[in-house]
């Protein structure tokens, strides 16, 4: 628990403290720890962000450098400290704080550590992305970080600065980033969270960072053993699969339980993976696993690497990359002769290092968006893996609900103010009572914040974050789903199908943004609930709350489907072979694949091969 009175006192007082207490006091709220001291959470929010503002804009505070990462580091919390506090957000502060007319990178750089600290995508002053980039160019990279990590991006300013901050990605490319944790950490969440954005170029800053991180790698001064030359072809080929997340109340194991099966018949299976991810029903699908701490000394990616190379890999698969502040790091070291990622963060990775991108093909509009060579599997193939511990609620569908209830079934990352424009307009011409329900996946402030930020979802129904039983009985309380774009929600509308909950969704080009059409066109549903644009979503959305009968019919189709059969398996499930065919393929013919202009193989064309 937070100590209110401590730290007001310290910053009232100006302690010798009182940074270390502000730094502490947003590291628990990261770790969703509540703030004692305050009659009500809307008070405690409003006292400890006036306490943080008054430490912040002392004209006499000089903080270090390493005091001023940390604050930048934890910069997206202290903005949802704001949001959720009676200030809505740090703009008064700032205001204080800023010469008049006066810009970013010309102010001494005290005042500019202090400001950057307070600083985000949503606060409504005049900060633009060229004042940021005109910051020297370490401090420059930093910054960008911490505001491409922003989550959720909420209002049409936020948006817009975050994709200027992309499109111009490239001045960024001489920084340097010192070797520290939490500022990997900060890089590792912007290159993740940049495919949140709307842009049609928004993942060219992941290029950016890869370089600052292979740099960053030669600095470590990883050791690694080169390559055998030839490459080695064994009877029975080792895969180290180095996996982010992969426990099994977790997508990821949902998603790859069943790629890993039908590996595991062809290839010799070595799991590294943190310990905390790997249970009781995880390491049955390896034939060996490493765990080890993420949060412990920075040694751990030398262990990770030297256990990696000490297994002399023939392919090293890595399901997602971007999902831990470890994984872009170490995805950009060639750690086997062929090194291959999935849909796990459903974007490609524009590391040199990536050979393959292991995919569904109706996730793929067009393969120049990968820097990868695409093995694209085919869309009836899919098959996830059941959860062990989960049993779906007997479905509810309702003829005549009133209200009805809408579900938007979106992490915090997914929000973003095209998508609430174009809710706020759906639910402005629905012409019936709607009860809107959101399932954020957040707890502490962050989920206070939300409800603070806007008004529109403050009449909503917010739902914290909860076990996957909870979820599944709210969804299934629930009469449809608009799904979240340009970022989709792959699983949601499979948890929402499986209820006979029709789902609207609008496909766009990248992979993620095609998740929820792939799913809808892989068990039958309608073309009609796969927008093109925005404009079809409102349409598609105004039918199916208007039209109790086609709601219900679409919902009883979904139930006849017996999603749980069509999608999903276990140990006990007949393998199919075509994920351990496409990997096989590439095994044998890695160097023709890679001579060969084509960046799209799907599988008919990889068994070709011979």
């Amino acid at each position: 628990m937070i100590d209110l009175k401590a730290l007001e006192r310290a910053a009232y007082g100006r302690g010798a403290d009182r940074v270390d207490l502000v730094l502490g006091a947003l590291a628990a709220l990261e770790r969703v720890q509540p703030v004692g001291g305050a009659e009500t959470e809307a008070a405690a929010y409003t006292r400890l962000a006036a306490a943080i503002a008054a430490v912040l804009g002392d004209p006499d505070l000089s903080l270090s450098e390493a005091e001023a990462q940390s604050l930048v580091i934890n910069r997206a919390i202290m903005g949802s400290l704001f949001a959720a506090s009676g200030f809505g957000s740090t703009a008064f502060a700032l205001e204080a704080m800023t010469p008049a007319g006066a810009r970013l990178p010309g102010l001494p750089v005290g005042l500019r550590r202090r400001i950057e600290a307070l600083q985000g995508l949503d606060t409504a002053n005049a900060l633009s992305a060229a004042d940021v980039l005109d910051l020297p160019a370490d401090e420059a990279l930093l910054v960008t970080a911490s505001l491409l990590s922003t989550s959720p991006v909420l209002t049409p300013l936020g948006a817009a600065r975050r994709e200027a901050l992309l499109a111009a990605a490239e001045r960024l490319a001489g920084a340097r980033l010192a070797p520290r944790m939490t500022l990997v950490a900060v890089l590792a969440s912007a290159w993740m969270i940049c495919s949140y954005a709307s842009g049609p170029g928004k993942h060219r800053i992941k290029a950016v960072f890869n370089q600052v991180l292979r740099r960053l790698n030669a600095e470590i001064g990883f050791a690694l053993p080169e390559p055998a030359s030839p490459r080695p072809r064994p009877e029975r080929p080792t895969m180290v699969v180095v996996a982010e997340v992969i426990r099994s109340g977790h997508v990821q194991y949902r998603y790859f339980g069943q790629y890993l099966r039908q590996l595991r018949t062809r290839f010799r299976l070595v799991l590294a993976a943190p310990q905390g991810e790997i249970d009781e029903h995880v390491r049955p699908l390896f034939d060996e696993t490493f765990g080890f701490d993420p949060y412990g000394p920075p040694s751990f990616l030398g262990d990770v690497a030297g256990f990696v190379a000490a297994q002399a890999p023939d392919i090293v698969f890595w399901p997602s990359v971007g999902m831990a502040r470890w994984g872009p790091l170490l995805a950009n070291l060639r750690l086997a002769p062929i090194q291959m990622t999935a849909l796990g963060h459903s974007a490609s990775t524009f590391i040199p290092e990536m050979d393959y991108y292991l995919t569904e093909e109706g996730y793929v509009s067009d393969p120049a968006l990968f820097s990868e060579k695409v093995l694209a599997l085919p869309d009836a193939s899919l098959r996830f893996e059941r959860h062990p511990r989960f049993a779906p609620p007997a479905p509810e569908i309702r003829e005549r609900p009133e209200p009805l209830r809408v579900a938007i079934p979106s992490n915090l990352l997914k929000l973003n103010p095209g998508y609430l424009a174009v809710l706020r307009r759906i639910l402005d011409e629905a012409g019936r009572a709607i009860e809107l329900h959101v399932f954020p996946n957040a707890g502490g402030v962050r989920l206070a914040a939300l409800k603070a930020a806007s008004p529109f979802l403050g009449k909503a129904v917010i739902h914290g974050r909860t076990s996957a039983q909870d979820y599944a009985e709210a969804l299934n309380r629930c009469d449809l789903v608009l799904s979240p774009f340009p970022f989709g929600g792959l699983h949601s509308v499979v948890d929402a199908l499986r209820q006979g909950l029709p789902v609207v969704a609008l496909e766009g080009a990248e992979p993620h943004s095609r998740t929820d059409s792939m799913i809808l066109r892989r068990v039958g549903m309608p073309e009609a609930l796969i927008a093109q644009d925005e404009a079809g979503y409102v349409a598609a959305a105004l039918r199916l709350i208007r039209d109790d009968a086609w709601r219900v019919e679409l919902g009883r189709r979904a139930v006849a489907l017996d999603i749980d059969s069509l999608l999903f398996g276990d140990g006990s499930t007949p393998l199919g072979s075509e994920v351990v065919d496409a990997v096989w393929q590439a095994f044998r013919h890695h160097e023709a694949i890679m001579a060969d202009p084509r960046r799209l193989w799907p599988l008919t064309a990889l068994r070709n091969l011979g």
